[in-house]
């Protein structure tokens, strides 16, 4: 028998036509498909008399494309540290000591967060990623697992790069088919990597269809260890090898030149643009606007929680408003409605998935609901752009009050319904505390 319901919202932005509000509005689901959405006047007679009035703003899920979520065990460690230092000093001596256990418990208590601040998809790049893929599945999270591949002293004890290869092909064959992981490759970049290492990431990318999750010059000292080591850029480099050819996925991206963008835009590759991270850590702002400009798909992203305390998308795309706007001297730099498609379908399509990002008909139910209700909302006024306007600038995760992922409720009054918070917020400081002393 097919599951039927019909959400009527008060105002219904769908992605697809892009910068549309429909007030009031109409989602019809069914099977965990959407199989109608648009005005409410204009909606289809109903196939069974399930109805469900959502208050505030209904929109497509988001879509987080750059995180390690299971840092929520090092959350606030290492304060104040520049990113190589916080790396060899404090993080990789700490993730020398994780348990699957220990990743797969951080990764359901951030997938909770994740979900309670209105992500339904994520791009998470962390060791383990057996541990990642079940503790994202169990919390009902849609993610694209990507364990990265690091040559380091610190952590030998996940085996030599082809050893992490290896399981990640075989983890991308034990997932397939699976409603909600999928599985890619996650070196971690270029300057921490074999030559070797990468060309065999490369091979495996194209023998087996897998994306490719890639830190790329997030810090300026990148641009000239890359150079040393490779003779050019970090992106030049990786299309001489190959990796380029399959779908990549570039995070951070703050030092690229113009060449670079070149690039990227040739191969069809994307870009996780982490304004919060990349502000915290000093490492610069990235050229979005250049790179969109080039056609480049670029998303925003969180980053893991020690590299920036919050999962919020809605402070990454103020975030991301105001870096642009500061860079260029220009209020148009970048506008609301594009900041809020790189957390929708432009970082859905960054991804691969043009079925996400989206509320269409064939597409998955990935839906979220923000309350309109706070101050800063008033006075609620439901002209396209204002609306849109209002919910970038004044929205944080907080007012996310309902998310559904493939139609499944998964947030209810402001709070995840797959994950048993306070049992998991007791075993993060107990295995936190852990991990800190060795």
């Amino acid at each position: 028998m097919a599951l039927f319901c019909r959400y009527l919202v008060d105002h219904l932005i769908p992605m697809e036509p892009e910068g549309v509000v429909y007030s009031p509005g109409v989602v019809d689901v069914e099977n965990g498909k959407v199989v109608w959405a648009g005005r409410a006047q204009d909606a289809p007679p109903k196939k069974s008399a399930l109805t469900e009035k959502v208050d505030g703003v209904m929109l497509p899920g988001l879509v987080n494309i750059h995180c390690h979520t299971p840092m929520v065990l090092l959350r606030g460690a290492g304060e104040d540290l520049p990113v190589d230092r916080w790396l060899h000093e404090v993080m990789w001596p700490r993730e020398a000591r994780l348990s699957p256990e220990d990743v797969e418990m951080g990764m359901m208590a951030g997938a909770g967060e994740l979900l309670e601040g209105g992500v339904t998809t994520s791009m998470e790049m962390y060791f383990l990623g057996e541990a990642v893929a079940s503790g994202a599945e169990a919390a009902g999270l849609r993610c694209l697992v990507t364990a990265p591949l690091i040559e380091d002293a610190l952590l030998t004890r996940y085996g030599s790069w082809q050893d992490q290869l290896d399981q990640m092909v075989a983890l991308g064959k034990q997932w397939q088919g699976n409603d909600l992981i999928q599985v890619g490759i996650g070196p971690h970049a270029v300057y921490s990597l074999s030559d070797e290492c990468m060309r065999g990431v490369a091979q495996a990318a194209r023998d087996h269809g897998m994306l490719v999750h890639i830190h790329v010059d997030e810090q300026e000292w990148e641009v000239g260890a890359v150079h040393r080591q490779t003779g050019g850029s970090a992106l030049s480099y990786l299309e001489k090898i190959g990796v380029l050819d399959s779908p990549t996925v570039a995070a951070h991206s703050v030092w690229i030149s113009p060449q670079d963008i070149d690039i990227l835009a040739r191969t069809g590759s994307a870009v996780a643009h982490c304004p919060c991270s990349n502000g915290k850590h000093a490492s610069g702002i990235a050229p979005v606007q250049e790179m969109r400009a080039a056609g480049i798909p670029v998303g925003i992203a969180t980053d893991g929680p020690a590299s920036h305390h919050r999962l919020d998308l809605f402070e990454e795309m103020r975030m991301a408003l105001r870096l642009a706007r500061i860079r260029s001297q220009d209020a148009e730099a970048l506008l609301v409605r594009e900041a809020l498609a790189m957390v929708t379908r432009e970082a859905a399509d960054a991804i691969g998935r043009t079925d996400l990002g989206r509320i269409a008909p064939g597409n998955p139910a990935d839906l979220i609901a923000v309350s309109i209700e706070a101050p800063s909302f008033q006075p609620v006024v439901p002209e396209e752009d204002d609306l849109i306007a209002r919910l970038v600038w004044s929205a944080t995760r907080e007012a996310v009050h309902s998310a559904w992922v493939g139609g499944r409720r998964m947030v209810s009054e402001g709070k995840v319904l797959t994950v048993d918070t306070e049992m998991v917020r007791r075993e993060i400081n107990r295995r936190a505390a852990r991990i800190a002393v060795g």
